[in-house]
């Protein structure tokens, strides 16, 4: 009688060592699968933070390039007079301040504080 309960108690440890080394295959598995998963979200929310902020600022740029071209355009549209459109020689001067103004306008002048002796070619 002995020997079978000794039999059988090596049956039941036998069968609970498989299904423990089974249970902890089958974690690590899992927890691998699901680490993956989740390194695979945080990359993704962090690519998707990175390109939303790189729009913002090339969105930025590309409004402060398009203000200052609207603003050249403007003062070149305020300096121009019924006269420069008179003949070819006023127009060629009219470009000719028109060339230097981006020159000056770093300088924070405006167009109504430069002589116009200054902008002749």
């Amino acid at each position: 009688m002995k020997e079978v309960s000794n039999k059988r108690t090596t049956w039941i440890v036998i069968l609970g060592s498989l299904l423990l080394v089974l249970l902890m295959v089958a974690g690590t598995v899992w927890m691998g699968w699901s680490a993956q998963r989740d390194t695979e979200q945080a990359v993704r929310s962090v690519s998707l933070l990175y390109l939303d902020e790189l729009a913002g600022r090339r969105k930025q740029v590309v409004e402060n390039n398009l203000r200052s071209r609207i603003d050249t355009i403007s003062v070149a549209i305020e300096l121009m007079t019924e006269e420069d459109l008179g003949n070819a020689q006023h127009l060629a001067a009219y470009q000719a301040r028109m060339k230097i103004w981006p020159a000056i306008r770093p300088l924070r002048c405006t167009p109504a504080r430069i002589p116009r002796r200054e902008w002749s070619a």
